[in-house]
């Protein structure tokens, strides 16, 4: 038998007119002004979109690059320069604040997707060598400085008092975490993807990294800042999804969402300014990379597969026995397989999968 060919993914379409607006995209979707990249920066085409328009209509070759400087083959405009490329929206961010501090009376949503610590790991040089722990490292001192950087705009445009800020992240991280102590990792040589951990754990003690569908993939920061309504140092470990930011964001501001609109989104506002302790959801549906689903209840989470479903072997198939339940207060690492000692709740857990597969829930 012949071997498999490798899916190599294609550059953008030589036959792309730069100069033509963009007809779909955040200004169509609610925003009255974006700033924005057509992907993660290591899609071509390489490029700033402001509103409707590419704002360089100039393009160069962007050649390919390998990890840690991970670059796909592609068109780049002549204004975007790869390691500046978080500042850039840093200080467009900024100018906006500061724009509507002018306005006080006047609320305001600011989306900021931070284009770093994904791929490609290209720190600006003011970062570079400010840690031990390679480029990766110094990447993320430098989200830590842009993310202070915006807070500090907001305090000082007196906006602070009257503004939620959520920090967050829509997985988790892609470096691997190696347990040999003397295994070399990306500190000794930066095109390794992966920390000793006894050096740096991307992701802490979670089984497994990003597109996996054990916890290292799916459970992520959750920070949020809103002076005289969310107590400083607060905690609240009940478990929402990033689907609930809909509701939430609507309930702080007193709108109540259409009936059919958001039918997975629900509000944990009384978490955040300490007037509720738990979040009354349906279970959350996790998804990974190739297609294993798990189903998160409560303390228990059920992986409806027998593999990681993503970048950690074994890679397993989806809905292939034997399933892995975990107990996430006891054992959040996901070490023990608990569905032979709780079938029970191993079969409930499936069968409200099913249910859910089938069709949305009643609200």
């Amino acid at each position: 038998a012949g071997k498999k060919k490798k899916k190599r993914r294609r550059a953008a379409s030589p036959l792309l007119d730069f100069t033509k607006p963009i007809l779909d995209g955040p200004n169509r979707r609610g925003f009255h002004d974006s700033l924005v990249i057509p992907a993660s920066l290591d899609f071509p085409p390489y490029v700033f979109i402001r509103n409707t328009r590419i704002t360089s209509s100039t393009t160069v070759s962007q050649p390919a690059v390998k990890f840690p400087g991970f670059l796909r083959r592609g068109p780049r405009g002549k204004d975007l320069v790869m390691s500046d490329c978080l500042d850039h929206l840093k200080q467009q961010a900024i100018t906006f604040l500061e724009q509507r501090a002018r306005k006080p009376e006047t609320p305001f949503f600011l989306y900021f997707p931070l284009t770093a610590p994904h791929k490609p790991v290209l720190p600006h040089p003011r970062f570079r060598g400010r840690t031990q722990l390679g480029p990766y490292g110094d990447f993320v001192v430098q989200v830590d400085d842009t993310v202070g950087s915006l807070l500090q705009a907001i305090d000082r445009t007196g906006l602070a008092a009257n503004t939620l800020v959520i920090y967050t992240s829509d997985n988790g991280s892609f470096m691997h975490r190696r347990e040999q102590p003397d295994a070399r990792d990306h500190a000794d040589d930066p095109s390794i993807q992966a920390y000793r951990s006894d050096r740096h754990r991307s992701n802490h003690h979670l089984r497994g990294t990003k597109a996996d569908i054990w916890e290292a993939g799916h459970r992520v920061p959750f920070f949020a800042r809103w002076p005289g309504r969310i107590k400083p140092g607060s905690h609240n470990a009940t478990t929402i999804c990033l689907t609930d930011l809909f509701a939430t964001f609507a309930d702080s501001i007193g709108k109540k969402l259409p009936k059919a609109a958001a039918p997975d989104s629900y509000s944990f506002l009384a978490q955040l300014i300490g007037k509720g302790s738990a979040h009354r959801r349906p279970p959350v549906i996790h998804h990974s990379a190739a297609g294993m689903f798990a189903i998160r209840e409560g303390r228990w989470k059920l992986v409806l597969g027998n593999g990681s479903g993503g970048r950690q072997a074994p890679r397993g198939r989806p809905f292939a026995k034997p399933y892995f339940l975990a107990d996430l207060n006891a054992d959040p690492s996901e070490t023990t397989n608990l569905s032979e000692k709780h079938p029970d709740i191993a079969i409930r857990l499936e069968q409200a999968a099913l249910r859910i597969r089938r069709g949305p829930l009643p609200r």
